[in-house]
């Protein structure tokens, strides 16, 4: 009997779940992608956009890709997930339902909960903002360049430290960097909570020697035209702001009953929720590890479609089902003038979080090029 297996949501989890099941389950089954994003871009490249390496109009691309390659893409937003009925309801297509259903729709960014932010900073996560910030540090003569983590968790973690890296190499190539201060605000006592101290020290310890100043224990409470406020009491003055908004579950998540607290809560091991034949991958779930909680990443996301696509391909298909998620995962952390560090990390380790941090070089870099290369290949083209 036919299955349709439906995903919402196209970023890594999603096109990896979908191009996992394609790959093994027979044309009379069904696999449907839903997604209000026409095209697909990996959140590594707003890094290269910054940096001016990558166009923005250049790096995206269209998710209707997916249809040549046997899977049903549909642009539209969901409205509403009924697990009770197994239906999902699109503002345009109206209700689908479904045999089993994978929810990948991310982590939705906030920027309004924090006061003043909207119109005086740029969102370091929103792609079409990158490349006015990047305008902005290009006109930028003296001054201070601010980087503050609004909330937590969110996405990526190395990444605001990676920004401050471009930011240095952008500003030193024009002849500025020594007018200008570079700091990162962020509201954890270090810099990477989910990789522990040593590997928070070593990246303080990187960014130090480029003379980037780290600022713990400072959650930003609001911004005006020319200041910080911070919930500690200081204040900081800046020239130009680049945020990191807090992250929430999708609304349409959290009003379906899915998200427990902030997130959706899943078995770590076979990413099911506690509704039958729904699954939840990536951004959008919780994994708890000791009191911290699974990175927010990619390679996570995508690991994490593979183990729940495998799971509805053998109960599909009669089989007794072995595969689970390890917890293992690895990024690269760019540093700017083409060169990258390597950071790997197995969080399920029966002694604690295991992680390691190789040197920066071009030889990562590329890597990381390939990375994203050989994805939206295999996905999408």
């Amino acid at each position: 009997m036919s299955k349709r297996i439906l995903i919402l949501g196209a970023g890594f989890g999603g096109l990896a779940a979908a191009t996992e099941l394609r790959k093994s389950l027979g044309s009379d089954h069904r696999v449907i992608v839903v997604d209000r994003k026409k095209s697909f871009m990996m959140g590594l490249v707003k890094l290269w956009i910054l940096e001016g390496s990558r166009v923005l109009e250049e790096s995206q691309t269209p998710l209707d890709g997916l249809n040549a390659k046997g899977i049903e893409y549909l642009n539209d937003e969901v409205t509403k997930i009924e697990t009770a009925q197994n239906r999902v309801q699109a503002k345009d297509h109206g209700w689908i339902e479904y045999d089993y259903l994978i929810v990948a729709l991310g982590a939705e960014l906030v920027p309004g909960r924090i006061a003043g932010f909207a119109g005086r900073g740029y969102n370091l996560y929103d792609a079409q903002e990158i490349p006015k910030l990047r305008d902005s540090l290009l006109e930028l003569k003296r001054g201070k360049v601010a980087i503050a983590i609004m909330g937590m968790p969110y996405k990526c973690p190395p990444a605001p430290y990676e920004a401050s890296l471009i930011i240095d190499s952008i500003l030193t190539r024009q002849g500025t960097r020594s007018s200008i201060e570079i700091d990162i605000y962020a509201p954890a006592p270090i810099a990477l909570p989910v990789a522990g101290p040593q590997i928070s020290s070593n990246v303080v310890d990187m960014i130090s020697q480029r003379s980037i100043r780290f600022h713990p224990l400072h959650k930003i409470k609001s911004v005006t035209d020319d200041k910080l406020e911070f919930e500690n009491g200081t204040k900081a003055d800046y020239d130009v702001l680049a945020g990191i908004p807090p992250h929430r579950a999708p609304e349409v998540v959290s009003s379906a009953g899915l998200a427990e607290g902030d997130w959706v809560a899943i078995d770590r091991k076979t990413m099911k929720t506690r509704f039958k034949n729904v699954f939840a991958i990536g951004d959008v779930t919780e994994i708890k590890v000791g009191i911290l909680a699974l990175p927010k990443a990619g390679m996570f996301a995508e690991e994490q479609a593979k183990v729940a696509a495998r799971h509805i391909i053998d109960e599909i298909s009669g089989r007794t089902t072995i595969a689970t998620f390890a917890g293992q995962g690895y990024c690269f952390m760019e540093v700017g003038n083409k060169r990258a560090s390597y950071l790997e990390g197995d969080f399920f380790n029966p002694a604690g979080p295991s992680l390691r941090l190789e040197a920066p070089s071009e030889q990562n870099f590329q890597k990381k090029q390939d990375f994203e290369r050989t994805r939206v290949k295999e996905w999408l083209l």
